[in-house]
């Protein structure tokens, strides 16, 4: 049986974890409004931008098989053997995870979304935040990847110039991570980016866009420029979705803990009074008892 001195003790115990997780889940709620906020106001600018990244890469595909075509057999050898001396690696896939915990189940829900990926497909690996690594190594102990360390709450160009430079080595880089779809509702998500120089032309008619372009001062140009400075530009926003989605799981997960300590604590208040009315029962009968044996 508990004591009066045990669940004291028990309370104050109870009543500091939930003052911390208030604090953390105002944190959390302050950083989550800030970063929704800028992330609506520009989600309508990046789909734009990313539509025309897309509408680059076909013309730049279409332009190569064009190329190929009009070349004569000896100078198609020729330009193939050295094509085949600068070819990037194929693609890459990179898992954008945390370096902290307490964000629901956001993290493993992509992460399984993501083992099934490189399960499946041959392709590099870049592991982004020590959560991540931790888990990973965990798993998968033999496979071979690249570590990329990012902090939880902003990301700066600094931070990302080492990732981008890694994502120029290939033709495509696909992303897992988190997506904010409200509240109570955080999923696995993936895209991809890249492409640009993607050789394939089997889709080329079915992914003809409807707009043709004039490109100034070339289509290499603009292609390049794409490739680096707008992949760079839409990476960032996807790390900005990915940390809507780990604040709003977070948020959800410290709401959900702070309902169960209060339901907790009420219980342990209730068997504080219970015990102090015992207490309080037991020094009544031993009075009356008192009284009774002295025959007052």
């Amino acid at each position: 049986m508990s004591t009066l001195h045990t669940i004291e003790q028990e309370i104050e115990d109870l009543e500091y974890i939930d003052n911390m997780m208030e604090t953390h889940e105002s944190v959390a709620a302050t950083y989550m409004r800030r970063t929704k906020q800028s992330i609506v106001k520009s989600r309508a600018f990046y789909d734009g931008m990313r539509n025309a990244y897309d509408d680059v890469s076909r013309a730049y595909r279409e332009e190569f098989a064009d190329t190929k075509q009009k070349t004569s057999f000896f100078s198609g050898i020729f330009w193939k053997t050295l094509a085949n001396r600068v070819r990037r690696k194929q693609e890459v896939t990179v898992w954008l995870s945390s370096n902290t915990g307490l964000y629901g189940d956001i993290i493993q829900k992509t992460f399984q979304v993501f083992l099934q990926h490189i399960s499946s497909v041959k392709t590099d690996i870049i592991i982004v935040g020590k959560r991540g690594k931790l888990l990973f190594d965990e798993r998968m102990p033999r496979t071979r990847y690249m570590y990329q360390d990012m902090p939880d709450t902003a990301t700066s160009p600094k931070d990302l110039a080492s990732l981008v430079v890694l994502f120029s080595q290939y033709r495509r880089v696909r992303v897992f991570y988190g997506k904010f779809e409200s509240f109570v509702s955080q999923k696995a998500f993936s895209t991809m980016l890249g492409d640009i120089q993607e050789t394939s032309t089997a889709d080329n008619k079915e992914m003809k866009p409807a707009t043709q372009y004039l490109f100034e001062p070339s289509l290499k140009e603009v292609a390049r420029f794409f490739e680096t400075e707008i992949l760079a530009s839409l990476f960032i926003q996807i790390t900005e979705e990915s940390r809507l989605a780990k604040l709003a799981a977070r948020m959800y997960q410290l709401d959900a803990a702070t309902e169960h300590i209060a339901k907790i604590l009420s219980t342990v208040v209730f068997e504080r009074q219970k015990l102090l009315h015992q207490l309080e029962n037991k020094r009544q009968l031993e009075l009356v008892n008192s009284r009774i044996a002295l025959d007052i």
